[in-house]
Formats: structure tokens, C-alpha cells, sequence
């Protein structure tokens, strides 16, 4: 009896976690020149994954959770320095609403100290009252309060560059995140006194481009149900992937999300000519089965478990 109980228990995490495959969800690899071009814009395609109905069931108990931008845009989040002196790496964060705000990491907030993009996932339960928000500085420049935030950060700046985002994930280093935003600005041709990454947009070209990207793409998935996530090219490479638990999570979160694509495909993008062979070798690593798709967020990627289920994973290239 002993020896059947430990083999079951040694299943259930495969069982439990088993739910981005491809025997549940479906890829558009874009395989002839119409829909490659309905979902190309420059130097960005993005290829639409669709759940079936089988994954939808498995999610059909996800929460209704808001997404931070908006829960700072209606004032029903408080993000402030941590201590007198502040700290570099945490910041407080503090729902004041009865809903369940949801926090991923590579979003930017600026005021404070210092710009910080967010590092870690959090649901954020309503009047949580105040819970440390780790993140990493993206403003090397400056150590002082802006007259007009104090110790509050009531800006939200969409999602870092997914290089950007690469680099807090999976480095996970603070030298490393400062030496990225250095390279971005660069090659943007930023011009910003306290080194920020947010002076990107102070580009009127840069800000002219991203319109235009947001403009093709935003309203793309507006009328698709099905859509959970999209895998992300330039040039001839894949640069990513994103997928969430439900149609709702990815499509509030899809405009933010666009953000760091469309600046990945402005500063360091190419014209698309990546092939669905590799794209279909790409997404095979993360859609095959539960055991391949662990060692490659493992190696590329990261994912966000909430009592069992996987509310988003990312991976990188």
C-alpha cells in the first residue's frame, strides 16, 4: 500500500502543472503570405496561440484579476520608497481595493528615488496593506525625489523592452539591468541626464514609430476569444513568447505587453523573414510536453503558479 501511495504522489506534479501543450492549445504559425502579413507590422510579426477547449476548462476557475496600469491609473494601488533612506532592490506596494491586482515583472513605474521595473509576479489580494515589491533600478542616474512624486510612484510606463525584460528575469543582476538600459539608450540615441529608461520616448521618432506599431497591432485580438498568447519574431529569430491563462489576462495585458515588443523591434529589429519551421522548432521546446517545457524556462524563460495552475509563462530567445 505504501508503494502505490509514493507513486502517485510522484505523478501528481506532472498531472497538475501539465497544462501549456500542444495537445491543448493551438499555434497560428502563419504558414501562407496573407496571415503572416495580417500579423506583421515592419520589423514585428506575432504569431496568435489559441487555447482549446480542453485548456479552457482547466482555467475555467481563474480569478478576475486587474492589471497594475490600470489599478494606478484609478488610484487602487500605492507604490512607494521603502524606509527613510529607501532601498535600491524593494519597493512597498499596497492595494487599496476590494479587487486582485496583478503584478508580472518588466513593468516600469516611475517617481520615487529612482524609475524601478518590477522583477517578481505578485497578486496582489484586496487591502493587502503593504507588501515589499522587488525590483531593479532602471535609473542609474539619480538618487533624489522629484518635487512633484516625493516617495510615490504614480506613473506606470507599459513593459520594458524585451531585452529589457530578459535581462531582469534571467540575470537577475543589477549591474546587469543598468548595463542593458545603457545599451538601449544607445542605441536609441536617447538623451537623458539621469540615465533612465524611460527617456526613450523623449524621441520624437522613436515616438512616431511606436504609434504606428501600436496602431497596427493593438486592436488585433479585440474580437478573438480564443486568443491566451503570441510567440514574437524579428528579423529572422524568434524573441519570445508569452501565454496566460485565459482570453481575459492576455488581452488585458497584451497593450503593455506590446510596448516592450514594438521598442525591441524599433531599437534592435530587422525586417521579419523568420520561417514557421522556426517557429514551429521554437515553440516545439515549450509546447511538446510538461517535461521539455520545464528545462527550457528553466534555461529561457520564467512562469507565475498560483495554487496549482500556471497563471502566465514567458520565455525568451
Amino acid at each position: 500500500m505504501k508503494s502505490i501511495y509514493i507513486a502517485v504522489l510522484t505523478v501528481m506534479p506532472s498531472f497538475i502543472f501539465g497544462q501549456y501543450t500542444y495537445d491543448k492549445l493551438q499555434v497560428n504559425f502563419l504558414n501562407n503570405e496573407t496571415e503572416a502579413k495580417t500579423f506583421t507590422y515592419e520589423n514585428l510579426r506575432l504569431y496568435p496561440i489559441h487555447a482549446k477547449e480542453a485548456f479552457k476548462k482547466e482555467f475555467n476557475d481563474v480569478g478576475n484579476y486587474m492589471p497594475l496600469k490600470e489599478a494606478m491609473k484609478k488610484g487602487k494601488v500605492k507604490i512607494t520608497e521603502k524606509g527613510n533612506g529607501a532601498s535600491v532592490n524593494e519597493l512597498w506596494v499596497e492595494n487599496l481595493s476590494n479587487d486582485t491586482i496583478i503584478i508580472i515583472p518588466g513593468e516600469i513605474v516611475k517617481g520615487g528615488k529612482q524609475d524601478r521595473i518590477i522583477d517578481k509576479d505578485i497578486l496582489l489580494k484586496p487591502k493587502s496593506g503593504k507588501v515589499s515589491l522587488p525590483v531593479f533600478c532602471v535609473e542609474s542616474g539619480r538618487w533624489s525625489y522629484h518635487a512633484y512624486t516625493k516617495p510615490e510612484f504614480n506613473t506606470h510606463y507599459d513593459m520594458g523592452a524585451q531585452s529589457l525584460r530578459k535581462t531582469v528575469e534571467k540575470k537577475a543582476d543589477q549591474q546587469e539591468v543598468w548595463s542593458k538600459v545603457d545599451e538601449i539608450n544607445s542605441k536609441n540615441k536617447t538623451e537623458t541626464n539621469t540615465k533612465t529608461y524611460t527617456a526613450v520616448t523623449n524621441s520624437a521618432d522613436f515616438d512616431k514609430k511606436m504609434n504606428a506599431y501600436l496602431n497596427f497591432f493593438k486592436a488585433k485580438f479585440n474580437s478573438d476569444n480564443e486568443v491566451i498568447g503570441v510567440v514574437i519574431a524579428t528579423g529572422d529569430k524568434v524573441i519570445g513568447c508569452d501565454m496566460f491563462a485565459t482570453n481575459a489576462l492576455f488581452r488585458q495585458n497584451f497593450e503593455n505587453l506590446l510596448h516592450g515588443y514594438a521598442t525591441e523591434a524599433i531599437i534592435s529589429g530587422q525586417k521579419v523573414n523568420v520561417s514557421s519551421n522556426a517557429v514551429k522548432s521554437y515553440m516545439d521546446k515549450l509546447l511538446v510536453d510538461e517535461k521539455t517545457q520545464e528545462q527550457t524556462l528553466k534555461e529561457k524563460g520564467n512562469k507565475f503558479e498560483e495554487k496549482g495552475k500556471k497563471l502566465r509563462v514567458t520565455s525568451f530567445d
